[in-house]
């Protein structure tokens, strides 16, 4: 299950300044990240925010502590830029709006994923449970993927009105122009900001510097979210930023090399995917289902919030390797299991 969000411990440091007038927040957050990047972006006119973190009292206190080391009041912020639906970015958009009166932007793309994630009445926990049983997740677990659905839906509350906008859009703050490119893969409508006269990127959770952003498969979302990514990064590496500020962990200076390194990352997880299904049918002579090369691919995950992401993202690597002819689904007994094509 996620953190109690009013006991993760966590206490954020202080703003820094990582580009003139752009300051990154460090907002906590309960899940074993810890923190996520959110920037405060000064302009003429007011701030604009980027990503705003769950809805919690640590995320609450964070962001009043920021906003005071600031001097910046609530009727300041003049827009709330989220960059994908996720909670960790999304949740506290509502309440900052909510103080300040400053419309949410958010990229069209993600309109489907944010009413089925977090709109009362959807049955996405359920389907969520549904959907892991019939690739081999024990049922122990999926029992509790419902109630950890419903605990984040409680820390993006209240819900934002959003505006929406397209790809080729242009965000202004202050003098900053920011093109707004879609870059699907780590969630299908995720929103990447170009600003090319700084040549500043605002990359979110497309890339990070030391992690590789968590890329799954869900039921509700686009087939081969691993092609999406794969095909958003050959789309900005070549993108001539001097200062890449991403979602999670410290900025990057060097966009083409670590979109290069994340490329070479996944490559050799499918080569590692497909060596335990081969391993699998050798030694068994059965196909395996993405639970079984979930435990060999991740090893032992030790919380359900971690083995969610973790069959997500084994799901997504065979998938893949369906698409590519390697491998070929076979159900039988309501089970999906993964053989050699």
């Amino acid at each position: 299950m996620l953190a109690s969000p009013a006991s993760s411990g966590a206490e954020s440091s202080p703003p820094v300044e990582v580009a003139p007038g752009a300051w990154r927040l460090a907002i906590p957050i309960p899940v074993p990240l810890r923190y996520v990047n959110a920037y405060l972006l000064r302009g003429h006119e007011g701030w604009t925010v980027v990503d705003t973190g769950f809805h919690t009292p640590d995320a609450e206190a964070a962001w009043q502590r920021a906003l005071s080391a600031l001097g910046v009041g609530p009727s300041d912020l003049v827009q709330i830029v989220v960059t994908h639906y996720h909670p960790d970015h999304f949740g506290c958009a509502g309440w900052l709006q909510g103080l300040s009166g400053a419309p949410v932007v958010m990229l069209a793309h993600e309109r489907p994923q944010v009413t089925a994630f977090w709109h009362d009445g959807q049955p996405t926990g359920d389907g969520l449970a549904v959907f892991f049983a019939r690739h081999g997740m024990p049922a122990e677990l999926t029992a509790d993927l419902p109630a950890l659905h419903r605990d984040a839906m409680a820390m993006v509350r209240p819900l934002p009105q959003v505006r929406w906008v397209e790809p080729g859009d242009v965000i202004a703050a202050g003098a900053r122009r920011f093109q707004v490119i879609w870059a699907p893969g780590h969630a299908d409508g995720l929103m990447v900001l170009w600003e090319p006269d700084e040549r500043l990127l605002l990359a979110d959770d497309l890339v990070l510097a030391t992690i590789s952003p968590n890329i799954s498969l869900f039921p509700l979302g686009d087939a081969n979210p691993l092609a999406r990514f794969l095909a958003s990064l050959r789309r900005i590496r070549d993108l001539p930023a001097r200062l890449v500020l991403p979602g999670h962990r410290e900025p990057i200076v060097d966009l083409e090399g670590r979109a290069r390194e994340l490329a070479t990352h996944h490559a050799q997880r499918l080569d590692a995917a497909l060596g335990i299904v081969r391993r699998a049918i050798e030694e068994s002579g059965r196909a395996p289902t993405a639970w079984e090369v979930n435990l060999q691919l991740f090893g032992p995950q030790p919380d359900l919030f971690r083995t969610r992401f973790a069959m997500g993202e084994t799901l997504a690597h065979l998938e893949y390797l369906v698409d590519l002819g390697r491998l070929v689904r076979v159900e039988a007994d309501e089970v999906v299991r993964y053989a050699l094509r």
